[in-house]
């Protein structure tokens, strides 16, 4: 067998090194870069605390849908900013969503919002409403004017729910009174 001469198996060697090192360190950018997109995903789901200030600092993030948790935090975050639990709501009042029927974004309307459910989610389910949305459920809160109009058994199954798109927009609550708990929905805070 033919040996090579010293030239080319050197100017072979080196090109093979050299693609090698080119491959390793473009095998360590694209880690960094999942490794950075990780971190992305990891910090977008985190929720972050909530202060009067402002409730729901969330980093919500973009193009794609929202996980499970992401919805019942997102729609959390909703119901105290619109005023719904014992916090107040948010100071710039152009900001809050009106009702459907009854917009109740005026004082008496948000003296009636004030207080009225608990400020985690019940339940939550994927659903077909309004062309595919989560539906997050909120209990009442059982202020005894409230358990006399409904009764103790409507705070057992009835509360209000929160309805975004699956991607976390749109986000409204509900006119009606909802069901607490529906054939595919997952209880989360029983």
């Amino acid at each position: 067998m033919k040996r090579l001469p010293l030239k080319l198996t050197l100017a072979i060697l080196t090109f093979f090194i050299g693609v090698s090192a080119v491959g390793l360190w473009y095998l360590s950018r694209i880690e960094a870069e999942s490794q950075q997109s990780l971190s992305d995903a990891i910090s977008s789901v985190t929720p972050v605390k909530f202060t009067v200030e402002n409730p729901c600092d969330y980093p919500h993030p973009k193009h794609r849908e929202l996980e499970p948790e992401e919805a019942v935090y997102l729609a959390e975050c909703f119901i105290i900013q619109n005023g719904y639990t014992d916090l107040p709501p948010i100071a710039d009042k152009s900001k809050l969503t009106p009702e459907n029927v009854f917009p109740l974004t005026d004082e008496e309307g948000l003296k009636m919002r004030h207080d009225s459910l608990e400020r985690k989610a019940y339940s939550y389910e994927r659903s077909e409403l309004y062309g595919g949305s989560w539906v997050i459920m909120f209990r009442f809160k059982q202020h005894p004017e409230l358990v006399e109009r409904y009764g103790k058994k409507g705070f057992e199954t009835m509360g209000r729910a929160v309805v975004m798109d699956f991607f976390g927009k749109r986000v409204r609550i509900q006119h009606s009174n909802y069901p607490l708990t529906m054939p595919d929905a997952k209880v989360i805070n029983p």
